[in-house]
């Protein structure tokens, strides 16, 4: 079971009402009877991450919630860590119970999530507890609806094809970097001699660049900066394309011909997760800052602050000195983010790699209606050393 976002899985988000059946019907859906159900409302207080293998899908993530209704105690603190949710929803299950005709919190919240474009199927809950008029929601909900019984385990096939059906298909891009290179190229990744995360392990973004190349039969090959012209050396021609780590750009900059592209990992992970074009024209706000102004940094990561390539201290030095000093930089981790964003004058955001894509995209879409400017850090960093052109001219993207 999981407890948090996971990159690369559709998430799929179950809500309803306290005790509208939400943990019963992940039970019956999945088959796994990991959630604990009861009659009295509020069993479950936060969101549970669970994974689960969809058939003709593949691996996704359901996340029960706590209820989009509210008691006297602990009601406001749960509806709100359910609208969290929503940030992450890829699809949504909204349960209407049948114990209120109006089903006027369902309908509320049925244009919450229209309004933030997440599909949504209506699922009938309990049907063998109560009658529910079909025809009259299908009149006013333009979205499809499955009557479910979760105790008798009835309809459940035909939820699953609705999800199959209406699923998004670019929940998540398809490729980090598959567009960008072909079958049997030279790739090398360059890492620094000293290479930020645990014994045996690489960074995140390393790691999923790395088998992103093996899935498009891509011969990787992987050296610090050091072994860098060595490798060049031994090679019967130049690599196709070389992705290097931020902190050692300029090293491997000096080494490589000019013709040969070179990216960075940031960079690439930038235009995975989130949009390439809107972080590279907030890094043009960069320009502008002056003492006085205010600055947001956020970090998905809750544990520590650093970013594998980039560190949080880093940018703040950075930022600094192009404004001359006087900035005011604050920060938020995890899921905490800002709902107004207008005191800041730009945002500047990690890359994300434990979000989902929609994660990251609404943080975006939140700023852009805010019309705060927002980069990330790879991008920024690529900005401060003034190689942004080189590292974006082989994704087509103009700094």
């Amino acid at each position: 079971m999981q407890t948090t976002p996971q990159p690369g899985k559709m998430h799929i988000a179950v809500f309803g009402l306290r005790n509208s059946g939400k943990s019963s019907l992940i039970n019956a859906l999945t088959g796994i009877p990991y959630q604990v159900v009861g009659d009295q409302p509020g069993t479950t207080t936060e969101p549970v991450f669970q994974a689960y293998e969809l058939p003709k899908i593949g691996s996704v993530i359901i996340i029960d919630t706590a209820g989009i209704d509210e008691d006297e105690e602990t009601g406001a603190f749960r509806v709100q860590k359910t609208r969290e949710v929503m940030d992450l929803t890829d699809l949504s299950l909204l349960i209407f119970s049948g114990e209120e005709d109006d089903y006027k919190l369902e309908k509320e919240w049925y244009q919450e999530l229209a309004k933030r474009h997440i599909p949504v199927i209506g699922v009938i809950a309990k049907v063998d507890d109560h009658y529910v008029d079909l025809d009259q929601l299908k009149s006013e909900l333009n979205i499809p609806f499955v009557k479910v019984s979760s105790r008798r385990n009835i309809n459940f096939g035909s939820l699953r094809h609705a999800i199959r059906e209406f699923a998004p298909a670019e929940f998540e891009r398809p490729t980090i970097l598959g567009d960008l290179v072909h079958p049997g190229e030279v790739v090398v990744m360059v890492m620094p001699d000293t290479i930020p995360a645990p014994k045996y392990r690489l960074v995140a973004s390393q790691q999923q660049i790395l088998r992103d190349l093996l899935d498009h039969h891509v011969m990787a090959l992987s050296v610090t900066e050091v072994e860098l012209p060595t490798l060049l050396m031994n090679l019967k021609g130049m690599p196709d394309l070389v992705i290097t780590d931020s902190q050692v750009y300029d090293s491997v900059n000096e080494i490589l011909p000019a013709n040969v592209p070179l990216t960075t990992f940031a960079i690439l992970m930038a235009r995975f997760k989130g949009d390439l074009t809107t972080f590279v024209k907030g890094a043009e706000a960069i320009s502008t800052l002056k003492p006085g102004d205010k600055v947001l940094l956020s970090e998905a990561c809750i544990h520590h602050p650093h970013n594998g390539e980039i560190d949080r201290d880093l940018v703040k030095k950075k930022l600094q000195e192009t404004a001359g000093s006087g900035l005011e930089i604050e920060s938020s981790v995890g899921p905490d983010f800002p709902a107004d964003l207008s005191t800041y004058k730009l945002v500047v955001h990690c890359g994300g790699c434990i979000f989902n894509r929609k994660q990251l995209m609404t943080r975006l879409a939140d700023s852009g209606a805010q019309g705060v400017p927002i980069t990330n850090y790879g991008i920024a960093f690529a900005y401060f050393k003034g190689i942004l052109p080189r590292v974006l001219e082989i994704m087509q993207v103009k700094s």
